[in-house]
């Protein structure tokens, strides 16, 4: 049996495509509680992160989940938005009667982490800026949150930089507070998400098998746009994160060191594995795309 947990689950969004198919394989899978989302700038303004959070829960029948604002702008430079185009807005439009929650994205972690204290995991899918927030509310939240699993970081090349992944690099400073504070933390890196590929029989499946009209038409482009060679491709760097933390036998291979952030120079951002005195984090190696792939359309069919 898939290594399913009660623990409860809270998850921070920068509000892309990727992120919504990790809600939904969350929201999908036995045993999940999911205790509250929060929006971090990224992909989109955190505003339009939780916006679009709040969306894809009220489709998901979700209507209690609370979703709270959070961080518009880095700790310590100008803002950078990957898709300010908002393409997960154009797909899902506005919420219908849903309002973000009234405690600001840290708080609202601060208070689920004191409330299921050394029991909640947290799934984090763009910059850590919320997390270092929080942190600064709560220098205990390492010892009240039973795990956290980070999409981030890159050890082999970035895709933002020639050295550095986009959510590190988008607040390095943050980054660096969260990898040095002693969490129970996993690292799922670029360097493995980049393979989560939505492959064109993976898509011809997801169209005959999605429930909504919506989604059998989503799939259908994106299945042609994947008939170029060169055309734009699917990559589902935070549906595999989530993937690994409902089951870490989905990540293959791992190791354990600490994780530190390049903050100067033409490396900032570059994430390392390094030594010293802070507490090692499991870095992700390798992982089963093809068996997260059967799970992710399974939760995208139900």
């Amino acid at each position: 049996m898939p290594d399913h947990h009660p623990a409860p689950i809270v998850v921070d969004t920068d509000g892309g495509l990727d992120d919504a198919l990790a809600i939904v394989l969350l929201a999908r899978s036995p045993g999940v509680e999911l205790v509250g989302i929060s929006s971090v700038h990224g992909n989109v303004t955190s505003g339009e992160a939780a916006a679009n959070s709040a969306r894809l829960l009220e489709v998901l029948g979700d209507h209690t989940t609370p979703v709270a604002v959070g961080a518009s702008a880095p700790l310590a430079q100008p803002l950078h938005l990957s898709h300010p185009n908002d393409l997960l807005r154009r797909a899902l439009g506005r919420p219908r009667r849903r309002t973000p929650a009234p405690s600001p994205a840290a708080e609202q972690i601060v208070a689920l982490a004191k409330e299921h204290a050394g029991a909640l995991d947290l799934l984090t899918l763009g910059p850590l800026t919320n997390i270092a927030n929080a942190l600064r509310l709560a220098p205990d939240l390492p010892r009240l949150l039973r795990r956290v699993v980070v999409m981030g970081g890159s050890f082999d090349g970035g895709n933002i930089t020639e050295h550095a992944e986009a959510n590190v690099h988008h607040d390095p400073e943050a980054a660096e507070e969260v990898f040095a504070a002693g969490f129970a933390l996993t690292v799922v890196p670029l360097d493995v998400t980049r393979n989560a590929i939505a492959t064109r029989s993976w898509l011809r499946a997801l169209v005959s098998a999605a429930p909504r009209l919506k989604m059998k038409a989503a799939a259908a482009l994106g299945l042609l746009a994947a008939r170029g060679k060169k055309g734009p491709r699917l990559r589902m760097h935070d549906a595999l994160a989530a993937a690994v933390l409902l089951d870490r036998r989905v990540a293959t291979d791992h190791h354990s060191a600490p994780v530190l952030v390049a903050l100067d120079g033409d490396r900032r951002g570059e994430t390392t594995a390094g030594t010293g005195d802070r507490r090692p984090a499991t870095i992700v190696r390798a992982a089963d795309v093809d068996e997260f792939r059967a799970r992710l359309l399974e939760a995208l069919s139900g």
